[in-house]
């Protein structure tokens, strides 16, 4: 275990106090209004959830959909998503009961942007509050439909520079909207007015590059004070009214994925340290790729090489060849003096951040943690560990079946985790500093946006397809028996307990 807790005080919260404080002041009605609920927690106050669940057991409705990797945004009987198909950028709304796709929208990309394969520009996930929806795509910007469909408006922006996407989803806190667009250079925070789609004010993010983390707001959505951005090598603070950098606290770890979370006066980041064992030298890889020997590597170089597949992001000035020059700048920011999961205390008015503890093993490139019921969860390859949040200790570490790739985040609710896996598997977890697999539930088709939780029932997007998983009865079958076929007619859910 690599974990080093502060000499400073810590607040030690019981873990009632723990949950409550996850969705204290935020709306635990079961509706979950973007990218892991309300604030990014990954939490919702659901009960009742299934642990046995797939296309023929505790159905209650499936519909077909696009490919994107947004996740659903749940609010006003409505189940909005995003996806790119055909050059068209989709926002697209379902009815939550029963899974009917009320309509589609589609607008023009401003730009077709060179981004790598394993991102698009819906990867953003869409943000409601019931009476209107927020989508923000790369190659576009932002725009607001009613709950009808109707544009609402729409604000263009960019072209960005950032090889794998804007990845940041809208955050929304009563009348402002607050969007993060990292990228290789002119990064920059901004609030948007809810009604008009008119920009309150952009904070430009000096030497902030490329991440891909969604900010959270304190204390909370219905009285926010801070924007908090988990960046590359910062995390930053601003005000949330004004767009003033507040505080910031350096040397956290570079071109983070993973999304922060809050509890109480605590906030958990994470990153991994991209060159843990070293950056290789730029003459060592002139050595094996440059063909032609002129001291750069062209795309003719590096063709179906490992390098190809991220020269986008290597050629960091976005003209011309990798030089050595685009090599020393993205190794400046790639090589970290502290990384992994940092815990911070969150500085009352003038005050200053203070890290608190550190760990360092097995932590996840992509998918955000979770804490739940007073236990950190965090998620690398099918590898799951646990920590006590106010001091890092290790609880737990184990392997979940079959050991697959997960890109969605975890997600919480009625003691259970849900895991979602790229083979299509959704691993459900007792939860608890002791935790246990207490099922795994094959869909059959990737999952790469993370699930949600409304209304007591599990949502789940995979490639092809959007589900609502429930508890459902059945004559003639107990509790977790099969839904029959009513449930799979769209507009036919079965009915639960």
């Amino acid at each position: 275990m690599n974990s080093s807790p502060s000499s400073a005080p810590i607040v030690r919260l019981s873990t009632a106090l723990s949950a409550l404080l996850l969705v204290a002041g935020s709306a635990i009605a079961e509706e979950w209004p973007g990218f892991r609920g309300v604030n990014g927690a990954g939490v919702s106050a659901s009960s009742g959830l299934p642990v046995e669940f797939g296309p023929e057991k505790n159905l209650m409705w499936q519909a077909d959909v696009p490919f994107g990797r947004s996740s659903p945004a749940i609010a006003g009987g409505r189940v909005f998503v995003t996806a790119v198909e055909g050059g068209k950028l989709m926002t697209l709304a379902f009815d939550s009961e029963s899974g009917k796709e009320l309509w589609r929208r589609e607008i023009e990309r401003s730009k077709e942007a060179e981004l790598h394969s394993a991102t698009d520009s819906s990867t953003p996930t869409p943000v409601t509050d019931g009476k209107s929806v927020y989508a923000l795509f790369h190659e576009f910007g932002l725009v607001s439909y009613d709950t009808k469909g109707e544009e609402r408006w729409r604000l263009p922006l960019g072209p960005f520079r950032n090889f794998y996407g804007i990845a940041a989803s809208p955050v929304l806190a009563g009348e402002r909207l607050f969007v993060l667009c990292d990228q290789a250079e002119d990064s920059f925070l901004m609030a948007v007015d809810v009604n008009t789609g008119r920009e309150l004010w952009r904070q430009p993010r000096a030497a902030r590059l490329e991440a891909y983390t969604t900010p959270v707001v304190y204390p909370g959505v219905d009285d926010p004070q801070l924007v908090i951005v988990s960046g590359s090598r910062w995390v930053d603070a601003y005000h949330a009214a004004t767009g003033k950098l507040t505080w910031t606290l350096g040397q956290v770890g570079s071109s983070p994925i993973s999304s922060p979370v809050m509890l109480g006066d605590t906030l958990y980041v994470s990153a991994i340290d991209h060159a843990e064992s070293g950056w290789t030298p730029f003459p060592k890889l002139l050595e094996e790729f440059d063909k032609d020997g002129d001291g750069e590597l062209s795309t003719a170089d590096v063709e179906g090489k490992w390098v190809a597949n991220h020269f986008g992001w290597l050629n960091s000035d976005g003209q011309g060849n990798i030089t050595v020059e685009d090599w020393d700048r993205v190794g400046r920011e790639m090589v970290n003096d502290d990384w992994g999961v940092i815990a911070v205390r969150i500085p009352a008015t003038g005050g200053e951040p203070e890290k608190l503890w550190s760990y360092r093993q097995n932590v996840p490139y992509i998918p955000s943690p979770l804490i739940y019921e007073g236990v950190y969860y965090m998620v690398k390859d099918g590898i799951v560990t646990s920590l006590e949040p106010t001091t890092g200790e290790q609880l737990k570490r184990g392997r979940l079946e079959g050991g697959a790739k997960v890109y969605a985040s975890p997600i919480a609710a009625d003691g259970k985790v849900f895991i979602g896996t790229l083979d299509g598997d959704i691993a459900v977890l007792e939860a608890g500093a002791d935790w246990t697999v207490l099922a795994t539930n094959s869909l059959g088709d990737e999952i790469w946006a993370t699930p949600a939780i409304a209304d007591g029932d599990l949502f789940v997007r995979t490639r092809g397809k959007l589900y609502r998983f429930g508890v459902a009865e059945e004559a003639g079958e107990g509790e977790g028996g099969p839904v029959g076929d009513a449930a799979e007619a769209v507009g036919s859910p079965t009915r639960r307990r």
